[in-house]
């Protein structure tokens, strides 16, 4: 099942291929260029459908938010469930943070060089020792760094894992990610941080994943830094940014 809806964002430019994009949800007037994906039926576990929407929540005012438990394979075995996926744009290199309250201890987070359900990557993370018997043979707690290679079992290639590693549930969480020449680099609020690379990576759309998981994001910011010159890029930072919103 696909969504399409809009969320409003401000533009602030410094060289001409440098720019920042930051949503922060408040407005939903004017709705385009996010979609809202769910897996394929036959790799759920529970159909679904999402139930992504801007909601006010427990971040900055609204947000956005996804309520309902879907949540894949089948035999879960591998965390799949549903997509929200920026689509205006696509990105090689480039960086994105945003805040995050996740209302339980299942699967979420980031996605990139996004095409489709089944060609993609993933940073995702989970504090349930789930999957109880998993693909690659790593139960959570985890962080993982994972290539989509196909729509069938295995579905996804390991890049990298972090075994062990948790989140804060219902409080206020805080990820910067970044690609840069094939480079992956997720850092949390808590310093905890997963690296990766592929030397096959390709450009592709940007978003967040979840799994079994009903979960706020806000402020998203993401930052275009393919052939980008570092002496003309904009210098204004996340706290400046929120700073000037408010």
């Amino acid at each position: 099942m696909l969504y399409l809806f809009s969320i409003p964002y401000f533009l602030i430019s410094g060289a001409s291929q440098a720019q920042k994009l930051i949503f922060d949800f408040e407005n939903d007037a004017g709705l385009k260029d996010w979609e809202f994906i769910d897996e394929a039926p036959k790799n759920l576990g529970d159909a679904g459908p999402s139930t992504w929407e801007i909601k006010k929540g427990p971040l900055d005012g609204n947000s956005l938010f996804q309520g309902s438990n879907i949540w894949g394979s089948k035999a879960d075995t591998c965390l799949m469930g549903t997509f929200a996926i920026y689509k205006a744009e696509k990105f090689k290199e480039f960086t994105i943070e945003m805040d995050v309250f996740a209302a339980d201890n299942d699967g979420m987070g980031i996605t990139w060089a996004y095409e489709s359900t089944k060609k993609h990557y993933r940073v995702i993370m989970i504090n349930d020792g789930w999957p109880e018997v998993p693909v690659d043979g790593i139960k959570g707690p985890f962080m993982k760094i994972q290539k989509r290679v196909s729509d069938d079992k295995p579905w996804y290639e390991l890049i990298e894992a972090e075994k062990g590693i948790t989140y804060k549930e219902q409080t206020p969480l805080h990820w910067q990610f970044e690609v840069k020449g094939g480079e992956f680099k997720l850092t949390r609020e808590d310093n905890k941080v997963i690296k990766g690379s592929d030397k096959e990576y390709e450009e592709g759309y940007i978003g967040i994943q979840l799994y079994a998981q009903q979960g706020h994001f806000d402020n998203i910011v993401i930052e275009n830094t393919w052939a980008v010159d570092p002496r003309k890029k904009v210098s204004t930072t996340w706290a400046q940014i929120k700073k000037d919103r408010n």
